[in-house]
């Protein structure tokens, strides 16, 4: 089983209430920055805590802050996320040129606020200030004897956070200069969480690449490939259902959902996912489980009904064992994915002509044979050999993750 990570340090306000967590990305249970792109970073850490995780759930209601850095902006992946409730924090290793600007210009007009993290009072910062919704001050690097230097943002009103905070002492000078937001070790170190994950498989990475360059997105190919990766299928779902989307839009197939995103979004999609993935394991077996059934699923329904309800079968199957491979229930997992009623139905209930299928289904993979006799899709489909159904979509699983 994967497991992705992540730390979060508490965000507190003058009267020690927390505002908000800073989410900062691990790639293990030790407490440190791993030796890895900061692009790739936060690329990871949207797709593994956003596309495939929830950060409300993690910040446990309050703001998220997370570090963007110049290539995570200029491919506006901040629109992934919800402008209420996440703060974009600017990294000062950035470079501030045009590009860099019109990426903060874009991120302030769809409702971002930015937060300038370690700000150095170097010059070159001059031309993004007005963009700024907080300034963060590591008082360690900065020194205690900020009077004259903060005094603009404080006459223009704009909130200072006081990071680095490790003493009483530092807290009380710190609230005598007006500073608005207060984090580090004095109040709590940044707090390593793990949680069970899903890793796109290298292939598909791979493949996904390639559609990334080409001039025109064939949907039909991107639609067999995510069907092919259960992380592919579940984070475009969440994708579907983000803020950007504006909540839950009812998803029947991948392909319905691919036409919802448009080109644009999915690219962006494809170049999150790739970007977070470039060293991606191989697939599990719940992994390669949920791929069989799922096209299992769809190869029975060829048996008994019309084309057109192939594919929501497949979803079905494909998404069948989530609660089991992340360790959460199922009506969490639905409440963030944009799937039909008769899917969640089916998921939820085994109820409907998918929750039929369903049950037959894991009827047939834990050896009841006296009841999959006895059910009634089994009695519809004359005579079909079951059996080899399941062997031949065995064999497309394994040829479709080889």
């Amino acid at each position: 089983m994967s497991y992705s990570y992540i730390a979060r340090q508490p965000i507190l306000t003058r009267d020690q209430r927390v505002y908000g967590y800073e989410l900062l990305f691990r790639d293990s249970e030790a407490n440190s920055f791993p030796n890895i792109d900061p692009n790739e970073a936060t690329s990871k850490l949207l797709l593994e805590q956003h596309l495939l995780g929830d950060i409300q759930t993690l910040c446990m209601g309050k703001q998220a802050f997370i570090n963007f850095h110049a290539q995570t902006l200029l491919n506006d992946f901040p629109s992934f996320l919800n402008a209420r409730t996440v703060w974009v924090e600017l990294l000062e290793t950035v470079g501030v040129d045009e590009p860099l600007l019109k990426a903060c210009n874009s991120a302030k007009s769809k409702g971002y606020r930015i937060a300038l993290d370690d700000h150095d009072f170097d010059n070159q910062w001059e031309p993004v200030i007005p963009m700024i919704n907080m300034v963060k001050i590591d008082i360690q690097e900065q020194g205690l004897a900020l009077d004259d230097k903060i005094k603009y943002f404080k006459e223009q009103g704009v909130p200072l956070l006081a990071e680095r905070v490790e003493t009483r002492e530092e807290f009380e000078r710190c609230l005598e200069l007006g500073f608005d937001y207060f984090q580090g070790f004095f109040f709590e170190q940044p707090q390593v969480l793990q949680r069970k994950s899903l890793s796109p498989n290298r292939l598909s990475m791979l493949t996904l690449l390639k559609e990334t360059h080409k001039d025109d997105i064939d949907l039909k190919a991107l639609r067999q490939i995510i069907e092919q990766d259960l992380s592919l299928t579940y984070s475009l779902l969440k994708l579907v259902n983000s803020a950007l989307h504006g909540g839950r839009k009812r998803i029947e197939t991948i392909q319905h959902a691919l036409a919802y995103l448009g080109t644009n979004e999915i690219k962006r999609f494809i170049t999150l996912v790739v970007l977070a993935n470039v060293s991606a394991g191989e697939p599990e077996e719940l992994t390669i489980k949920s791929i069989t059934r799922a096209r299992f699923m769809e190869l029975i329904s060829a048996e008994i009904l019309s084309e057109k309800y192939h594919s929501a079968a497949f979803l079905t199957g494909m998404l069948s064992l989530l609660d089991v491979i992340l360790g959460v229930s199922m009506e969490d997992i639905l409440k963030q994915l944009p799937v039909s009623k008769d899917i969640e139905r089916a998921l939820l209930k085994r109820e409907g002509a998918w929750g039929f299928l369903l049950e037959m289904t894991e009827l047939y993979e834990r050896g009841k044979w006296d009841k999959l006799e006895k059910h009634p899709l089994k009695q519809k489909m004359n005579g079909t050999n079951v059996g080899q159904l399941y062997i031949d979509a065995s064999q497309w699983c394994r040829l479709a993750i080889s």
